[in-house]
């Protein structure tokens, strides 16, 4: 079987995911992986995928919408998509099956270039609200807000042509009973979880820090759903609990000014990198962690910070939404709290930096979560698809 992973993302997760998917497909068949001249997951393609060099790279970042000095890129850039037109490579390789990993603007116009005799599958870690917001409460607000639904209207599953592909793939039951709802076939979707991100603890382990007593951890994208501003409204009450406690804030994004003058109060108890956390520094912020909290306001799809926090043994302080509930409660691999509650997220922190031996238990739990979705498991799920898919279009010819 020869498989093509049709790769439009740039920067971000989504090339960390598919080249965790595609380096796993490969010990089982011929893989090839459609890509940006550069991603944020160049050097992690196994030797064993072939890649492919096809498209010009996109910045187009969900974080930039809320950063007006960073906002134009969106607009800037949606010109870049319809380079996404060549399918020319596509034909030449004459896969047996094409799937996108992710599918953003510039994957949908190459789909829709693609000849039907090849089946096509497509991954889809969320789905936009589609909802125009714009807010006029300052003009740096204003034109965010334009930006943002920009991408929206982008990035919009009415761009999406459920007849297109065989099979679409998502992470939850939540994305599967919204697709379900909106319209699409329930034969045609397929729940399969997301693979533990543990390229990092495998492969950077040598950059990896030693824990640090009473240190937390928020990672990633800082962005309104994520919910950075409840965990730095909750951290004055965890540092009367406990002074010597640390939060690192360690991704891209814009932090808010309310978040920024607590932190500055209690500069002591903060460590902050805002910015792009390179794939080799990864390692060292985990391994430093008593813990990790995700005080997400809303989760669609899994999250790439819980299994990255799974593959490192770190228990997990996370908001009950979503399927955080059944990821990080019922595994016992950590708590659950209410989302937008600094009070709750606080007393859930302190509860965990205070009790070493649960700590200890539950990151116990998280390695045994890492082996549960490891990317072999996982490549095996697609691969059983990928026949399935194929099977089908036999029989029907």
């Amino acid at each position: 079987m020869k498989v093509l992973y049709a790769l439009c993302t740039t920067y971000g997760g989504i090339p960390h995911y598919a080249a965790q998917l595609a380096n796993a497909v490969s010990k089982y068949a011929s893989v090839i992986v459609l890509k940006p001249e550069r991603t944020s997951a160049d050097e992690l393609f196994s030797s064993d995928v072939k890649v492919i060099n096809a498209f010009t790279p996109i910045r187009l970042r969900f974080v930039d919408v809320y950063d007006v000095r960073r906002a134009m890129n969106i607009l800037r850039d949606s010109v870049k998509i319809f380079s996404y037109r060549d399918v020319s490579i596509v034909n030449k390789v004459n896969p047996d099956i094409i799937h996108f990993p992710d599918f953003p603007p510039q994957a949908q116009i190459l789909a829709n270039k693609i000849d039907k005799k090849y089946p096509k599958i497509v991954t889809l870690h969320g789905i936009s609200d589609k909802k125009i917001n714009i807010k006029i409460s300052n003009p740096a607000m204003f034109f965010s807000s334009i930006a943002m639904s920009f991408w929206n209207l982008l990035s919009s599953s009415l761009l999406f042509k459920k007849e297109d592909f065989d099979r679409i793939i998502v992470h939850t039951q939540i994305l599967r009973a919204r697709l379900i709802r909106m319209g699409f076939n329930a034969d045609k979707i397929k729940v399969i979880p997301q693979g533990a991100f543990d390229v990092f603890a495998r492969t950077y382990r040598h950059d990896a820090g030693v824990e640090e007593e009473n240190t937390i951890l928020f990672f990633g994208n800082i962005v309104w759903s994520k919910g950075l501003d409840v965990l730095v409204e909750a951290m004055p009450l965890v540092i009367k609990e406990i002074p010597s406690v640390k939060l690192i804030i360690a991704g891209d994004g814009v932090i808010p000014k309310r978040s920024w003058q607590i932190i500055a109060k209690y500069k002591a108890n903060f460590e902050v990198h805002n910015y792009f956390i390179p794939n080799e520094k990864v390692a060292y912020f985990f391994s430093r962690a008593s813990l990790v909290v995700i005080p997400s306001r809303k989760q669609e799809g899994h999250s790439g910070v819980l299994t990255v926090a799974y593959s490192f043994g770190k228990p997990v302080v996370a908001t009950n939404v979503g399927e955080f509930p059944v990821l990080v409660r019922d595994t016992g691999c950590g708590l659950v709290v209410p989302p937008e509650d600094p009070k709750a997220l606080a007393e859930g922190i302190i509860s965990l930096l205070r009790d070493e031996r649960l700590r200890r238990r539950m990151g116990e739990n998280a390695l045994k979560m890492t082996e549960k979705l490891s990317w072999e498991n996982i490549a095996k799920i697609h691969l059983k698809l990928y026949e399935e898919v194929l099977n089908e279009r036999k029989g029907r010819s």
